[in-house]
C-alpha cells in the first residue's frame, strides 16, 4: 500500500477548520522534501506569484497533528509523501504593524514517493542546496529553514 494512498484525493479548502494560537496567529504547517539519494530538494511554484519558488505549507487545521497537517500540505501542493524525521524549527511572521500574523512549523521529510498527480497539481522541481538558497531568496524564514536543516549540514560537509 502506498503511502499517498492515507490522503484525500482532493485538497482541503477554506480556512474554517485552521488553526490559530492565542495570540492569534494563523498556524501553518510545512515540509522541506529531500530526496537523500540525489541530495536535493523539492520546491513548488507559489500559489501567489508566478516564478516563486516556496517550501510546500498550509493550513494546520483542528482536526490533525502538526506533522499530519505538514504531511497533507506536502502531498496536496508537491505530490510527495515520505517520512518527517524531525521538527527543523518553527518561526513567527508579523504584519506591518509588528502583530503576530503566521506561526510556520517546518519539518524535514525524507522523501519515499513522488506521485504523478497530485490535488493542486502545483509546479514543482528539484534543487541543490545552493539553487534553493537562490530561489528562496524572497522568502527569509524559508531560508532560515533550509540552512537549519540536516540537508545543509550534510551538503555543507560533502
Amino acid at each position: 500500500m502506498s503511502i499517498s494512498s492515507k490522503f484525500d484525493p482532493l485538497a482541503r479548502t477554506g480556512r474554517d477548520n485552521q488553526t490559530y494560537d492565542d495570540k492569534h496567529a494563523r498556524q501553518v504547517a510545512g515540509c522541506l522534501p529531500i530526496d537523500v539519494k540525489n541530495q536535493r530538494v523539492l520546491l513548488v511554484q507559489s500559489s501567489k506569484h508566478d516564478h516563486v519558488w516556496v517550501m510546500p505549507k498550509g493550513g494546520w487545521e483542528n482536526d490533525e497533528t502538526v506533522e499530519q497537517a505538514a504531511a497533507r500540505e506536502t502531498y496536496e501542493e508537491a505530490g510527495v509523501c515520505g517520512n518527517i524525521v524531525g521538527l527543523i524549527g518553527d518561526y513567527m511572521d508579523y504584519d506591518k504593524f509588528g502583530f503576530p500574523k503566521t506561526h510556520f512549523w517546518f519539518f524535514e521529510m525524507h522523501v519515499q514517493e513522488v506521485l504523478d498527480s497530485w490535488p493542486e497539481m502545483r509546479q514543482r522541481r528539484w534543487f541543490s542546496l545552493d539553487e534553493a538558497m537562490h530561489m528562496l531568496r524572497f522568502k527569509p524564514i524559508m531560508q532560515r529553514v533550509l540552512q537549519q536543516s540536516s540537508f545543509a549540514q550534510s551538503s555543507s560537509q560533502v
